[in-house]
């Protein structure tokens, strides 16, 4: 038989850990979408306001900075970090919240200024972002949460929902 459940039985647990992530990002998962996209569009106000250059870097290259950065909140990380550092990325994001997803691709940002921008075209920025999962910053979960954390600078809940509830106003989708 080649039905999901022949080639891809679901572990005990597996169904309630899937409801869980999508409970932690309601809306990201929609037919349209709408907190993904607003989500997306906070990451980048919070981007242009705390590495003007480097976000000014990328957008000039034409293409929207959304190409690189949606795959990294819808899927959550996963193919993007190592699998490790994902697990704990989604404890933060079940004690913490959502705000967790925002931490962690403005410390990617941050930690990678200088390499983004040398960069001279959009390709070497595409490609260097599918390399994030060997990066060696990243194989240290415990090391790697703790900068995040760190390096972030204060990311208040309040102020991401009054950021949320603008854009959210702006594109009503």
């Amino acid at each position: 038989s080649s039905g999901i459940n022949a080639e891809w039985p679901l572990r005990p647990g597996g169904f309630w850990l899937l409801v869980t992530l999508i409970d932690a990002v309601p809306d990201y998962y929609s037919s349209k979408m709408v907190s993904l996209s607003n989500d997306i569009e906070v990451l980048q106000v919070l981007l242009k306001k705390r590495i003007p250059k480097t976000y000014a870097h990328i957008s000039s290259f034409g293409i929207p900075v959304q190409v690189f950065i949606t795959k990294w909140f819808i899927c959550l990380y996963v193919d993007i970090l190592p699998i490790h550092t994902v697990y704990r990325v989604w404890d933060c994001l079940f004690y913490e919240g959502y705000k967790v997803l925002f931490r962690v691709a403005m410390y990617e940002f941050i930690t990678h200024k200088h390499e983004i921008k040398s960069m001279t075209d959009v390709s070497q920025v595409a490609v260097f972002f599918k390399s994030l999962v060997w990066d060696q910053h990243a194989w240290d979960d415990h090391r790697y949460l703790k900068n995040v954390f760190s390096r972030t600078g204060r990311l208040a809940r309040q102020s991401l929902e009054m950021k949320r509830e603008t854009q959210q106003k702006t594109n009503p989708t």
